[in-house]
């Protein structure tokens, strides 16, 4: 028969708790890396959801613009179609977050104002179109992100007249609000080409190309 002393079960003891601590502590710590993966895949999937949003506003808004028989009044007054906008001048992002729209028509101004310099060229935004994403892509579901849209004249015309485009090039800017607060930019610039139709003699085709496109971090 093995005879135990007090003071070796209390070692025992000790060890045991240590032992146990030591599983507890890293268990924790698991469960806290584990987390916070999946916390940064869920920003990573908003984030990316929120610039395709983005990028999708910008194909929309240029395939409406596309149709346009006024192109010269395209800054100051072409509107989108009522897939694009839901009428609201305070709405909410998937969310629920508040969205007024005309204090983001006024930061994109400012953001604007910061980067040209003064004078009759520059660009004056105008809200142009703003929905969530699935009144324009049926499916793309209850929480898709919200889109907003502003158009502006070039700069380089140097017509005097930011309301006129006399160059037949004009510059988007759309923005998408996901969860979390999640934000995503585009800006675009555009340019209109007109031709003659092939095999239609008389006929004007008029098309638009991409000259510029890059992410606004």
């Amino acid at each position: 028969m093995i005879v135990v002393s007090a003071a070796e079960r209390g070692s025992v003891l000790l060890c045991t708790l240590m032992v146990i601590t030591l599983i507890a502590t890293l268990g924790a710590a698991l469960s806290l890396v584990i987390s916070t993966e999946s916390v940064v895949a869920a920003n990573y999937h908003t984030a990316q959801e929120g610039l395709y949003a983005a990028e999708a506003g910008i194909e929309y808004a240029i395939g409406e613009i596309r149709l346009s028989s006024a192109w010269n009044s395209v800054p100051s007054s072409v509107t989108s179609s009522s897939d694009f906008n839901d009428g609201q001048s305070i709405s909410r992002g998937p969310d629920g977050s508040t969205l007024d729209l005309s204090r983001l028509t006024i930061k994109r101004q400012a953001e604007s104002d910061a980067i040209y310099p003064n004078g009759p060229d520059r660009p004056v935004w105008r809200l142009y179109a703003h929905a969530p994403l699935n009144r324009m892509v049926p499916g793309a579901g209850s929480a898709s992100p919200y889109v907003i849209m502003w158009i502006a004249d070039d700069p380089d015309d140097l017509d005097g007249n930011p309301a006129v485009d006399t160059n037949d090039i004009v510059m988007l800017h759309g923005e998408a609000f996901a969860v979390r607060a999640g934000r995503r930019a585009i800006d675009a610039t555009i340019r209109r080409e007109q031709a003659m139709a092939a095999g239609l003699p008389g006929v004007m085709r008029t098309d638009v190309h991409v000259l510029s496109w890059h992410e606004v971090r």
